[in-house]
Protein backbone atom coordinates (compact mmCIF):
# COMPACT_ATOMS: atom_id res chain seq x y z
CA UNK A 1 0.00 0.00 0.00
CA UNK A 2 1.80 3.46 -1.11
CA UNK A 3 2.48 5.69 1.51
CA UNK A 4 0.34 8.95 2.45
CA UNK A 5 2.26 11.78 1.44
CA UNK A 6 0.99 15.12 1.99
CA UNK A 7 0.68 15.60 -1.80
CA UNK A 8 -1.95 12.51 -1.81
CA UNK A 9 -4.04 13.79 1.53
CA UNK A 10 -7.17 13.25 -0.63
CA UNK A 11 -6.73 9.45 -0.52
CA UNK A 12 -9.73 7.51 0.03
CA UNK A 13 -10.52 5.72 3.29
CA UNK A 14 -10.26 2.46 1.41
CA UNK A 15 -6.87 2.96 0.01
CA UNK A 16 -5.41 4.48 3.66
CA UNK A 17 -3.54 3.10 6.10
CA UNK A 18 -4.33 3.86 9.66
CA UNK A 19 -1.95 3.77 13.10
CA UNK A 20 -3.94 4.01 16.08
CA UNK A 21 -1.80 5.18 19.10
CA UNK A 22 -1.97 6.00 22.69
CA UNK A 23 1.09 7.15 25.21
CA UNK A 24 0.86 6.60 28.69
CA UNK A 25 2.76 9.27 30.79
CA UNK A 26 4.82 10.11 33.69
CA UNK A 27 2.25 12.68 35.62
CA UNK A 28 -0.89 14.54 34.87
CA UNK A 29 0.93 17.69 33.49
CA UNK A 30 1.22 18.78 30.01
CA UNK A 31 4.97 18.49 30.71
CA UNK A 32 4.92 15.23 32.01
CA UNK A 33 7.21 12.77 29.88
CA UNK A 34 6.02 9.60 28.16
CA UNK A 35 6.71 5.92 30.05
CA UNK A 36 4.29 3.74 27.63
CA UNK A 37 3.78 3.87 23.90
CA UNK A 38 1.21 1.53 21.86
CA UNK A 39 0.19 1.38 18.31
CA UNK A 40 -2.26 -0.73 16.20
CA UNK A 41 -1.40 -0.28 12.65
CA UNK A 42 -4.35 -1.31 10.23
CA UNK A 43 -6.54 -0.47 6.98
CA UNK A 44 -10.23 -1.62 6.41
CA UNK A 45 -9.23 -4.65 4.47
CA UNK A 46 -8.39 -6.32 8.07
CA UNK A 47 -4.33 -6.13 8.21
CA UNK A 48 -3.49 -5.25 11.64
CA UNK A 49 0.38 -4.70 13.06
CA UNK A 50 1.26 -4.01 17.09
CA UNK A 51 3.92 -2.10 18.38
CA UNK A 52 3.88 -1.39 22.13
CA UNK A 53 7.03 -0.49 24.73
CA UNK A 54 7.23 0.70 27.82
CA UNK A 55 9.59 3.88 27.98
CA UNK A 56 12.19 5.03 31.12
CA UNK A 57 11.11 9.01 31.43
CA UNK A 58 14.46 9.58 33.62
CA UNK A 59 11.90 11.48 35.98
CA UNK A 60 9.86 9.84 38.16
CA UNK A 61 6.04 8.64 37.65
CA UNK A 62 3.57 10.74 40.14
CA UNK A 63 1.28 8.54 42.28
CA UNK A 64 -2.07 9.39 40.35
CA UNK A 65 -0.55 8.40 37.01
CA UNK A 66 0.15 5.21 38.54
CA UNK A 67 -3.06 4.94 40.09
CA UNK A 68 -4.19 5.17 36.31
CA UNK A 69 -2.25 3.19 34.11
CA UNK A 70 -0.66 1.13 37.09
CA UNK A 71 3.00 1.84 35.73
CA UNK A 72 5.78 2.30 38.49
CA UNK A 73 9.34 3.71 38.75
CA UNK A 74 10.60 0.04 39.00
CA UNK A 75 8.20 -1.06 35.69
CA UNK A 76 10.30 1.73 33.63
CA UNK A 77 13.60 1.58 35.12
CA UNK A 78 15.32 -0.91 32.54
CA UNK A 79 13.23 -0.02 29.90
CA UNK A 80 14.59 1.88 26.81
CA UNK A 81 14.37 5.88 26.95
CA UNK A 82 12.28 7.80 24.31
CA UNK A 83 16.04 8.32 22.00
CA UNK A 84 15.38 4.29 21.25
CA UNK A 85 11.44 4.16 21.48
CA UNK A 86 10.26 7.53 19.33
CA UNK A 87 12.46 6.48 15.96
CA UNK A 88 10.87 3.30 16.28
CA UNK A 89 7.69 4.50 16.67
CA UNK A 90 7.92 6.77 13.81
CA UNK A 91 9.37 3.93 11.96
CA UNK A 92 6.36 1.77 12.77
CA UNK A 93 3.80 4.53 11.57
CA UNK A 94 5.55 5.68 8.22
CA UNK A 95 2.86 6.02 5.52
CA UNK A 96 0.04 5.98 8.16
CA UNK A 97 -3.26 8.47 9.15
CA UNK A 98 -2.43 8.86 12.76
CA UNK A 99 -5.32 7.93 14.88
CA UNK A 100 -6.39 8.74 18.58
CA UNK A 101 -8.53 9.15 21.21
CA UNK A 102 -8.02 12.89 22.07
CA UNK A 103 -5.64 13.01 19.57
CA UNK A 104 -4.16 17.01 20.03
CA UNK A 105 -3.16 15.31 23.94
CA UNK A 106 -0.96 12.09 22.22
CA UNK A 107 0.23 14.04 19.21
CA UNK A 108 1.64 16.94 21.46
CA UNK A 109 3.11 14.16 24.02
CA UNK A 110 4.77 12.54 21.22
CA UNK A 111 5.69 15.64 19.06
CA UNK A 112 7.68 16.93 22.62
CA UNK A 113 9.78 13.83 23.02
CA UNK A 114 10.81 14.34 19.15
CA UNK A 115 11.76 18.08 19.91
CA UNK A 116 14.11 17.35 22.78
CA UNK A 117 15.71 14.83 20.47
CA UNK A 118 15.67 17.53 17.92
CA UNK A 119 14.03 15.25 15.61
CA UNK A 120 11.36 16.81 13.34
CA UNK A 121 7.32 16.05 14.18
CA UNK A 122 5.99 13.29 10.68
CA UNK A 123 3.85 15.45 8.24
CA UNK A 124 1.17 12.97 9.13
CA UNK A 125 -2.56 13.25 8.50
CA UNK A 126 -4.24 13.13 12.19
CA UNK A 127 -7.81 12.02 13.30
CA UNK A 128 -9.10 11.93 16.70
CA UNK A 129 -11.44 9.41 17.64
CA UNK A 130 -13.29 11.66 19.86
CA UNK A 131 -14.50 14.17 17.42
CA UNK A 132 -15.04 11.23 15.18
CA UNK A 133 -17.63 9.83 17.09
CA UNK A 134 -19.24 12.71 18.54
CA UNK A 135 -20.44 13.10 14.67
CA UNK A 136 -21.10 9.45 14.25
CA UNK A 137 -21.84 7.45 17.20
CA UNK A 138 -25.68 8.47 19.22
CA UNK A 139 -27.02 7.49 22.63
CA UNK A 140 -23.43 7.17 25.03
CA UNK A 141 -23.47 9.81 28.34
CA UNK A 142 -20.42 10.96 27.35
CA UNK A 143 -17.58 10.33 24.72
CA UNK A 144 -14.77 8.80 27.04
CA UNK A 145 -13.12 5.62 25.29
CA UNK A 146 -14.15 3.86 28.17
CA UNK A 147 -17.54 4.55 28.07
CA UNK A 148 -17.66 4.25 23.41
CA UNK A 149 -15.87 1.00 24.59
CA UNK A 150 -18.72 -0.12 27.15
CA UNK A 151 -21.34 1.20 24.60
CA UNK A 152 -20.12 -0.47 21.63
CA UNK A 153 -19.92 -3.62 23.13
CA UNK A 154 -16.34 -4.11 22.87
CA UNK A 155 -14.73 -6.70 24.75
CA UNK A 156 -11.06 -4.87 25.57
CA UNK A 157 -9.57 -5.51 28.81
CA UNK A 158 -6.73 -3.75 30.42
CA UNK A 159 -7.82 0.24 29.25
CA UNK A 160 -5.60 2.83 30.50
CA UNK A 161 -2.87 0.88 28.73
CA UNK A 162 -1.27 2.03 25.98
CA UNK A 163 -1.86 -0.84 23.69
CA UNK A 164 -5.64 -1.83 24.76
CA UNK A 165 -6.20 1.92 24.49
CA UNK A 166 -5.00 1.70 20.28
CA UNK A 167 -7.02 -0.84 20.20
CA UNK A 168 -9.72 1.12 21.58
CA UNK A 169 -9.89 3.83 19.65
CA UNK A 170 -9.11 1.73 15.93
CA UNK A 171 -12.17 -0.21 16.98
CA UNK A 172 -13.76 3.12 17.63
CA UNK A 173 -12.83 4.34 14.54
CA UNK A 174 -13.80 1.51 12.32
CA UNK A 175 -17.13 1.53 13.88
CA UNK A 176 -17.12 5.02 12.63
CA UNK A 177 -16.22 4.68 9.48
CA UNK A 178 -18.80 1.87 9.01
CA UNK A 179 -21.37 2.66 6.55
CA UNK A 180 -19.79 5.40 4.91
CA UNK A 181 -18.48 5.17 1.15
CA UNK A 182 -15.17 3.61 0.29
CA UNK A 183 -14.30 6.55 -1.88
CA UNK A 184 -14.94 8.59 1.34
CA UNK A 185 -11.53 11.33 1.80
CA UNK A 186 -9.61 11.33 4.71
CA UNK A 187 -9.65 15.05 5.14
CA UNK A 188 -13.69 14.73 4.89
CA UNK A 189 -13.91 12.89 7.88
CA UNK A 190 -15.57 14.71 11.19
CA UNK A 191 -12.63 13.90 13.17
CA UNK A 192 -9.67 14.95 10.53
CA UNK A 193 -7.32 17.93 12.12
CA UNK A 194 -5.15 18.47 10.09
CA UNK A 195 -1.10 17.42 9.73
CA UNK A 196 0.64 16.00 12.59
CA UNK A 197 3.22 18.96 12.84
CA UNK A 198 0.58 21.25 12.73
CA UNK A 199 -1.54 19.79 15.08
CA UNK A 200 1.02 19.58 17.64
CA UNK A 201 3.67 22.35 17.00
CA UNK A 202 6.68 22.01 19.59
CA UNK A 203 6.12 23.21 23.63
CA UNK A 204 10.23 22.44 23.85
CA UNK A 205 12.54 25.62 23.70
CA UNK A 206 14.98 25.26 21.07
CA UNK A 207 17.66 26.10 23.92
CA UNK A 208 21.10 26.20 23.11
CA UNK A 209 22.77 26.12 26.18
CA UNK A 210 25.54 28.61 26.97
CA UNK A 211 26.91 27.29 30.44
CA UNK A 212 24.57 30.37 32.06
CA UNK A 213 23.14 28.50 35.45
CA UNK A 214 20.39 30.65 35.22
CA UNK A 215 19.46 28.40 32.15
CA UNK A 216 18.94 25.28 33.77
CA UNK A 217 15.50 26.59 35.23
CA UNK A 218 13.89 26.19 31.24
CA UNK A 219 16.12 23.69 30.73
CA UNK A 220 14.49 21.59 33.60
CA UNK A 221 11.03 22.86 32.65
CA UNK A 222 11.17 21.34 29.04
CA UNK A 223 13.09 18.09 30.24
CA UNK A 224 16.11 18.45 28.00
CA UNK A 225 19.04 16.61 28.71
CA UNK A 226 22.13 18.14 28.98
CA UNK A 227 25.73 16.83 29.20
CA UNK A 228 28.01 18.81 32.54
CA UNK A 229 31.41 19.35 33.60
CA UNK A 230 30.89 19.36 37.37
CA UNK A 231 33.30 19.07 40.16
CA UNK A 232 32.40 18.15 43.41
CA UNK A 233 31.23 14.69 45.21
CA UNK A 234 31.12 11.14 43.14
CA UNK A 235 29.87 12.99 40.04
CA UNK A 236 33.39 14.53 38.63
CA UNK A 237 34.47 14.87 35.16
CA UNK A 238 31.63 15.13 32.45
CA UNK A 239 27.88 13.46 33.36
CA UNK A 240 24.64 13.28 31.61
CA UNK A 241 21.82 14.28 33.34
CA UNK A 242 18.02 15.19 32.69
CA UNK A 243 17.39 18.29 35.24
CA UNK A 244 14.11 18.06 36.96
CA UNK A 245 13.67 21.09 39.12
CA UNK A 246 15.87 23.61 41.22
CA UNK A 247 16.13 25.12 44.86
CA UNK A 248 17.20 26.45 47.31
CA UNK A 249 19.19 24.97 50.11
CA UNK A 250 20.66 26.32 53.91
CA UNK A 251 23.74 27.77 52.02
CA UNK A 252 23.80 26.42 48.24
CA UNK A 253 21.38 26.12 45.78
CA UNK A 254 20.66 23.09 43.99
CA UNK A 255 19.79 20.76 41.25
CA UNK A 256 17.79 17.48 40.87
CA UNK A 257 18.19 15.64 38.18
CA UNK A 258 18.48 12.30 36.64
CA UNK A 259 21.45 10.53 36.19
CA UNK A 260 21.90 8.71 33.12
CA UNK A 261 24.71 6.71 34.10
CA UNK A 262 23.81 5.38 37.18
CA UNK A 263 19.58 5.36 36.68
CA UNK A 264 18.76 7.12 39.75
CA UNK A 265 17.67 10.46 40.68
CA UNK A 266 20.90 12.97 41.89
CA UNK A 267 20.98 16.65 44.11
CA UNK A 268 24.02 18.46 42.57
CA UNK A 269 24.84 22.02 44.27
CA UNK A 270 25.19 24.57 41.31
CA UNK A 271 28.52 26.21 41.94
CA UNK A 272 30.25 22.75 41.53
CA UNK A 273 28.89 23.28 38.10
CA UNK A 274 31.61 24.29 35.80
CA UNK A 275 29.96 23.90 32.49
CA UNK A 276 26.94 22.26 30.30
CA UNK A 277 25.95 21.48 27.24
CA UNK A 278 22.62 20.05 25.39
CA UNK A 279 23.20 16.75 24.00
Amino acid sequence: MAPFQSATREIPISGATFCAVDVETSGLRMTSRVVEVGAVKFDLGGRRFEFQSLVNPCERISGAATDIHGITDDMVASAPRAPDVMPALLNFMRGCVFVAHNATFDARMIGDELARMRMEAPAQPVVCTVRLARKRIQGPPNYGLGTLVEHLGLNIPDLHNALPDAHAAREVFLECVSGLPPETSVTDLPGFLGLFDAVAPPTIEDLEPAGDIEELESIARSRLTIEMDYGGGSARGPVVVTPLYLFAGDEHRYMKAYCHRDGIHKTYRLDRIIDFRRI
